[in-house]
């Protein structure tokens, strides 16, 4: 009875490193990815989860068979060690010497992401979004079709659009629809941030992007896609697109009691002719001022 302990822990341990390495084989990992950075992001990852799993399972080992040899006996007075200072600085020394690697190895992925200086143009090449977090909701405002024709002939009037919102944007709750672009000039979006109220955080999981919303503050973000979900609808009459995979938008920080239900999706359109021929069917339906003929 003295030893269940370690073969209580030793076996969940063992347990969980089971589950750990079956759970790619069925769907308990990951989402796809398909970002263009999205390849670095998930070679950092696996970088760090095989050295914190290696020390992970070593000192979960460790404690194991320490509890199974050290178990107490009736009787018997347990020796008191001071400790080993040369273990003590080698187990201070190598921590933080693998800290210092990973921070120097991430400094690349993380400028390609987050540095303002590689994120796209405000320009007429350049699809632009703004997407604004509230309690609870994605209201994600886009430019017109005319606005964009406009800004391929005229780029400099793209550069406001983060800042002055204009009478003919189109305003869609919780999808946010782009375009994947051609594999030799993918699409590169820039979203324009912002919260309403408190701390959001914008989370795309298959584009493995994060980014906290703060009041008072517009955010730039960026992503390009290598793959696409939304084909139109071949059997329908009326415009109407299908998902082949459902890509979600959800708020990653806790932002009051309804924060699980604040999700959205991602729209990725094969090319941009399909994306605006969704756009001017979006806006006749945000200008309409009677119901449909179906619905009367």
């Amino acid at each position: 009875m003295q030893k269940f302990w370690s073969i209580l822990f030793g076996g969940t341990m063992l347990g969980a490193l089971l589950l750990f390495v079956v759970s790619p084989f069925v769907g308990w990992w990951l989402p796809r990815n398909v970002a263009t950075f999205g390849g670095d992001i998930d070679w950092l990852y696996y970088l760090i989860l095989i050295i914190t799993g290696f020390f992970f399972i070593l000192t979960e080992a460790i404690l194991a068979i320490a509890l199974w040899r050290f178990a107490g006996r009736p009787g018997h007075k347990a020796v008191y060690q001071h400790g080993n200072h040369k273990l003590e600085l080698v187990w201070t020394v190598v921590p933080g010497v693998i800290l210092l690697v990973l921070a120097i190895v991430q400094i690349r992925v993380w400028a390609d992401v987050k540095f303002q200086k590689n994120m796209p143009s405000r320009d007429g090449a350049t699809q632009q979004i703004e997407v604004l977090a509230k309690q609870w909701e994605w209201r994600i405002r886009y430019p017109s079709s005319a606005r964009m024709a406009d800004w391929e002939k005229n780029p400099e009037a793209a550069l406001d659009f983060g800042q002055n919102p204009h009478e003919d944007d189109l305003y869609m709750p919780n999808e946010l629809h782009i375009w994947k672009g051609q594999s030799d000039n993918v699409n590169r979006v820039l979203v324009h941030l912002k919260t309403q109220d408190v701390i959001h955080s914008f989370f795309l999981p298959h584009l493995r992007l994060k980014q906290d919303a703060l009041p008072g503050k517009m955010i730039p973000v960026w992503f390009a896609v290598t793959d696409h979900n939304t084909e139109p609808d071949p059997n329908s009459q009326e415009p109407r697109w299908l998902e082949s995979e459902t890509w979600e938008l959800a708020c990653a920080e806790f932002c009051g009691t309804r924060h699980s239900l604040m999700r959205g999706k991602l729209f990725v359109h094969k090319d941009k002719a399909d994306f605006l021929k969704w756009l001017n069917y979006a806006e006749a339906e945000q200008n309409r001022h009677q119901a449909p003929l179906a619905a009367r």
